[in-house]
């Protein structure tokens, strides 16, 4: 299952503040957060939205809730592209859909860890997959680390 969230309210919530965002959507240490950023009238997006279903419903049965899928909507029309514009310069984007994996650290807060532009379900599952390993050592050495 995954959670979308509105550009517009992201944008709302952290003041547009690309570092504020970052630490919105990663909000805990050991958890992987899949962050998929999507725009009205993409064709990429809509053919890339029942494969990324498909992957999410895949991870939980294997990870559980240990990884998080989120989606990003952006509102966008030929007449009115502000918001897509404003979303570029948040996530330092430039092509949808834009996939972002993140993870919390215990020194740096949230981090992206990976980004790809309308990757293949296989890469990014495989990323998934590394960035699972990575957040069970960060959770573990937070763990060492209040001993």
């Amino acid at each position: 299952m995954s959670i979308l969230k509105e550009f517009i309210d992201l944008e709302k919530k952290t003041s547009g503040n690309a570092r504020a965002v970052l630490e919105h959507l990663a909000p805990e240490i050991g958890k992987v957060y899949v962050v998929s950023i999507a725009r009205d009238g993409c064709p990429a997006c809509e053919e890339q939205k029942p494969k990324m279903e498909k992957l999410a419903e895949e991870i939980a049965q294997k990870y559980g809730d240990r990884i998080v899928f989120i989606k990003v909507h952006v509102k966008y029309s030929a007449e009115d592209n502000e918001e897509s514009l404003r979303s570029k310069d948040v996530f330092g984007h430039y092509f949808y859909p834009t996939n972002l994996i993140l993870l919390r650290t215990v020194d740096k807060g949230s981090i992206e860890y990976y980004r790809s532009v309308a990757t293949s379900m296989s890469e990014l599952k495989r990323n998934i997959g590394i960035a699972s390993k990575v957040a069970t050592s960060l959770k573990e050495s937070l763990k060492e680390q209040k001993k």
